[in-house]
């Protein structure tokens, strides 16, 4: 019986490469839909995208150091996206930790 491939993606700020499933997909729209940036819960929107751990180390450093218009050619990246991003991250944490058990360790940089 084959294995399943299963995906890996590196973080745009620790550079830590993980699966895809505990990372957070940033999306730009293509410019004929308005090429805004947004968080993609899914995974499966259209447009260029960029992971990032599910760490608010990550997300604050990223905000900070301008990653995402970096990683996706952006002019700019809207406020919000730091709250949304924090929340996601929370729900993929307690999701994680509610399926295994246990609590789950953050794959972002050391705090």
């Amino acid at each position: 019986m084959k294995t399943r491939h299963i995906p890996i993606r590196t973080c745009v700020v620790c550079r830590q490469p993980s699966e895809k499933n505990p990372l957070l997909r940033v999306v730009r729209s293509p410019e004929k839909e308005g090429g805004g940036v947004a968080v993609d819960p899914t995974g499966r929107a259209n447009g260029r995208g960029a992971y990032i751990c599910a760490s608010a180390v990550c997300i604050d450093k990223a905000i900070k150091q301008k990653r995402f218009e970096r990683s996706l050619s952006a002019g700019s990246v809207p406020p919000a996206l730091a709250e949304a991003l924090k929340s996601l991250a929370e729900k993929v944490t307690n999701e994680a930790t509610e399926k295994t058990g246990t609590a789950v360790q953050s794959t972002g940089a050391t705090e």
